[in-house]
């Protein structure tokens, strides 16, 4: 199969200044063009080869042999150990995965036959064996048949071996230790390894406490000529280690899936220049990529180069109990006592008020700790819709009891005024009667005292 095609370059000598000659480039070699798109495919593989995990561990897939006689179907097991860690605070989680590739190669075996045999004749040092967990024999210890040639034993130098690295890793641990082993029968090859890496991925927590997430494990894209699919296989969520209760604090594993993507260069350069960036100037003399590709140019058939990757997902459920319990049950309960304003008589301010004052800086303290659980995301999450419902309803007991007061006072007042007006309605009533009373007490006096003088008569005719 033809990886690159030939070049097609014209070139034209001409006689400048001085007598010496140029060359002019009229066309354009193919092989360049291809050149790029590899490079293009293979950029995002500069996030392994600069991090400085490099220099703690060495990257778990890292293959030999070139390329294969021809594009191989990869089947994909990923069986994970435990998931140590998940940060949401960083956006970051931890685990430890075994993951196992397997494809068909029937020139396998006997590339090995050939090394192991090699290296025990001391023609050449094996700088691959097949297995890190055992030892070659030179011409002594070599198990009998048919064990001569188990992985352990066995030297896998001139086996081909896809390299695949991954994406989004933040660190590999420095302390790991990274077993391996490349199972070759007749006409098949297996190649496992364990994973122990920290990756950074994107998180949604607007419905916490009751979200779920997906744990995402990028691998790096692979061109078809090399690959030619990535076919999910076996998988588990737990492996190796025994025991029950919860594997991670937290959170609870649910699920465990590989997901293959087949998409072409241009596709995935504008999914992401088109979406968190900008395409490149009219002026630039090699564009990593234009915003309408020119259809039809000769450097835009390089962006239907095709690619193939897979990921890993793990998908996971908050432990929304402890929450619950922690968090929303206090919440609601000072939400409950609040309603206690109500019942308090809308004279006594003060008590309603403390009331209030009380159960709001209760929620703030709530808050605080709501927060301390919560990266700073760019939306509200449903346990802060919640508090900021709370907030209004506590809240709305303060301007509600000066109301009540309000009216209740205006109702007094009126109500003192009407028994005071009628008090001294009355007051003047008795003054009216006993005025009339004083007069005619008065007038009998006089009459009693003019009897007293012989004077009644004429007393009662001016009466």
């Amino acid at each position: 199969m033809k990886l690159h095609p030939s070049a097609e370059v014209e070139v034209e000598e001409v006689v400048g200044r001085g007598g010496g000659g140029k060359r002019n480039w009229k066309g354009k070699a193919l092989w360049q063009r291809r050149e790029l798109a590899w490079a293009m495919a293979w950029m995002w593989c500069l996030c392994s080869r600069t991090s400085p995990c490099l220099g703690q561990m060495t990257v778990p897939f890292h293959g030999q042999g070139g390329f294969p006689e021809e594009p191989v179907d990869i089947y994909v097991s990923p069986m994970m150990e435990r998931l140590l860690e998940v940060d949401d605070k960083n956006y970051r989680f931890e685990n430890v995965v075994y993951l196992y590739l397997s494809w068909r190669d029937t020139k396998a075996f006997q590339k090995m036959k050939d090394s192991t045999d090699a290296y025990r004749n001391s023609t050449r040092d094996c700088s691959r064996p097949c297995s890190s967990e055992g030892s070659l024999p030179r011409n002594t210890g070599i198990p009998p048949p048919p064990f001569q040639y188990s992985a352990e034993v066995s030297c896998c130098d001139d086996v081909w071996l896809p390299t695949i690295g991954m994406q989004n890793v933040y660190e590999l641990p420095e302390g790991r230790v990274q077993p391996y082993s490349i199972l070759v029968e007749k006409e098949a090859v297996a190649w496992w390894t364990a994973i122990h890496a920290i990756y950074f991925t994107p998180m949604d927590f607007r419905l916490f406490p009751f979200d779920s997430q997906k744990l995402q494990m990028q691998f790096h894209y692979q061109s078809v000529d090399v690959v030619k699919r990535f076919i999910p296989s076996t998988f588990s969520s737990r492996f190796l280690i025994r025991g029950e209760g919860d594997i991670v604090s937290g959170w609870a594993v649910a699920n465990i899936e590989v997901i293959t993507r087949n998409f072409t260069l241009g596709e995935e350069l504008d999914f992401f220049i088109s979406k968190y960036g900008g395409y490149a100037s009219p002026d630039d003399p090699f564009p990593l990529k234009e915003k309408n590709g020119a259809n039809g140019s000769e450097l835009y058939q390089y962006y239907d180069f095709d690619l193939v990757t897979f990921d890993i997902v793990i998908t996971i459920n908050r432990l929304w109990r402890y929450y619950v319990l922690n968090m929303i049950v206090p919440i609601i309960l000072l939400v409950c006592l609040s309603l206690i304003t109500y019942v308090i008589p809308g004279e006594n301010i003060d008590a309603r008020i403390a009331l209030n004052l009380t159960l709001f800086l209760s929620l703030t303290a709530l808050q605080f700790i709501i927060n301390d659980q919560l990266p700073k995301s760019s939306y509200p999450s449903a346990v802060t819709k919640l508090v900021l419902i709370c907030y209004i309803c506590v809240a709305f007991g303060v301007p509600e009891t000066i109301v009540v007061y309000a009216i209740s006072r205006s109702s007094k007042v009126k109500e003192e005024m009407a028994s005071k007006h009628s008090s001294q309605k009355a007051i003047n009533e008795d003054k009216d009667n006993n005025g009339v009373l004083e007069s005619n007490m008065s007038l009998v006096m006089k009459v009693m005292k003019r009897k007293k003088s012989a004077m009644v008569p004429f007393i009662i005719d001016m009466v």
